[in-house]
């Protein structure tokens, strides 16, 4: 089976012999010169188109967007030699790469290159009038267009079969959790809502906390909906969950100060709330225990889960307008720990520390061994004050703790990290590069500190 890369080279280096230099170096001044014209008719005619707007919409996206399609169509038609070709071919596959990790439709690319190739044919028309020139143009301009186009989607469905594959891993490492643990948890935090509810109820003034927002419906929005992706009960649960919060919260918000009325509407949502428990229990019954897909050493999610849960959370981000966090952490001074107490000694201390960080952390985040002694959490529904501020407080709690070691050795380490706050960027790429960056800034200005990004 020939390698996609070598077949990308082959078909690239035929177009340069089968077109001549000269009209090769023209179709390319005719780009360049309206290449930047060609972007801005692509992005007005996307934004006709529902499908694309929730790409196009965020002001810095699209600038960065435009000006990304602006270099690719000059990047494309500017090889010229054969020593330029494996670059091109290589910056192809990565534009597929990214495209399949934002989840853009190929049909939307697909209309990209429809659209600059009419608009690219009209140019070409006005500039070659003898009918021999215009066809030799004409189709040099859409073999590099084609080609780019096809070399692409090779490398999208690559990356997206592995998305594909890597998604279901991690479906299938979180029925690996103890269910039945999990299940009363969630059952507890639910009993936990009710109370606090109640106890808002007697106290004129206090807004009710939707619960949505509550522990149990960070959860269920942010794991359950992943964990158990395609069970009928999720349905069920969230028509209840909405039901609670669009009208039985504003009405009892409404009769608080008449407790006879407040009692009945009270009960009826007690009945709501029996009814998410029971369906809730149907859902774990439902599913049996596995084990499968955590980090041998941490305990932790495995790292390939990432693209999962980061395409799942900017989903949901983008759709609802709401925003979430990650933090890069990195053990200071891991080397000297190896050095001092051996690798059985790093690992003992990397275990504790994966631990005490996994453990200060809501049920709804997600904790990843990111690589090394790196540690990344994703906070979900979380500012970046608030992604701070729980970042701080790992990093404290951290610095005065005693970790054990063997032979009853004890030793206390430190941590940094960087923290990047989603921002409208479709590329959960970028948001780690943030972070990372951030994280990078506080190895150098020290350690044992956390520093947001931007």
């Amino acid at each position: 089976m020939i390698n996609p890369l070598d077949y990308g080279r082959s078909q690239w280096r035929q177009i340069l012999t089968d077109y001549a230099p000269a009209l090769r170096h023209d179709i390319y001044k005719l780009v360049q010169a309206h290449s930047r014209e060609l972007a801005l008719n692509f992005y007005q005619q996307m934004m006709v188109l529902p499908d694309a707007r929730r790409f196009l919409e965020h002001e810095q996206v699209n600038r960065q967007l435009t000006a990304s399609m602006t270099r690719w169509l000059e990047q494309v038609f500017s090889v010229s030699e054969l020593a330029q070709v494996e670059d091109a071919v290589e910056r192809q596959f990565e534009v597929g790469r990214v495209h399949a990790r934002i989840n853009l439709p190929v049909n939307l690319v697909s209309a990209g290159a429809r659209l600059h190739k009419k608009r690219l044919l009209e140019y070409v028309t006005q500039q070659w009038h003898e009918p021999e020139q215009w066809l030799q143009a004409g189709t040099y301009l859409i073999e590099v267009i084609d080609l780019s186009l096809e070399l692409m989607n090779l490398a999208f469905a690559s990356k997206s079969d592995i998305k594909s594959r890597a998604a279901e891993a991690y479906r299938l490492h979180n029925l690996g959790m103890n269910l039945s643990v999990e299940r009363e948890r969630q059952r507890a935090s639910l009993l936990d809502w009710s109370q606090e509810l109640m106890f808002s109820l007697h106290q004129l003034g206090i807004p009710l906390q939707p619960l949505r927002q509550s522990e149990f419906g960070l959860w269920f929005y942010h794991q359950a909906v992943s964990v158990f992706e395609g069970a009928p009960e999720l349905e069920k649960i969230a028509y209840i969950l909405n039901q609670i919060d669009e009208q039985h919260l504003p009405a009892l918000q409404e009769v608080q100060d008449n407790r006879v009325v407040l009692a009945e509407n009270m009960a009826a949502l007690q009945q709501q709330l029996r009814s998410v428990s029971f369906v809730l229990s149907t859902l774990f019954d439902r599913f049996i225990e596995l084990e499968h897909g955590r980090d041998t050493l941490t305990r932790l999610l495995d790292r390939r889960f990432l693209p999962a849960v980061l395409n799942r959370e900017v989903r949901l981000a983008m759709r609802g307008g709401g925003t979430f966090s990650v933090v890069l952490f990195d053990v200071d001074h891991f080397k000297s720990i190896n050095d001092n107490h051996g690798h059985k000694g790093g690992d003992m201390v990397l275990q504790q520390v994966a631990g005490l960080v996994a453990g200060n952390i809501r049920s709804s985040d997600f904790c990843f061994r990111y690589g090394g002694e790196e540690l990344l959490v994703v906070l979900v529904e979380a500012d970046a004050a608030s992604a701070l501020k729980v970042a701080d407080k790992i990093r404290e709690k951290l610095m005065n703790s005693e970790l054990e070691l063997e032979q009853q050795q004890r030793v206390t380490v430190t941590i940094s990290g960087g923290v990047a706050t989603f921002n409208g960027h479709p590329d959960y790429a970028q948001l780690i590069k943030r972070a990372d960056d951030a994280l990078y800034r506080a190895k150098a200005e020290g350690r044992n500190r956390c520093i947001a990004a931007d």
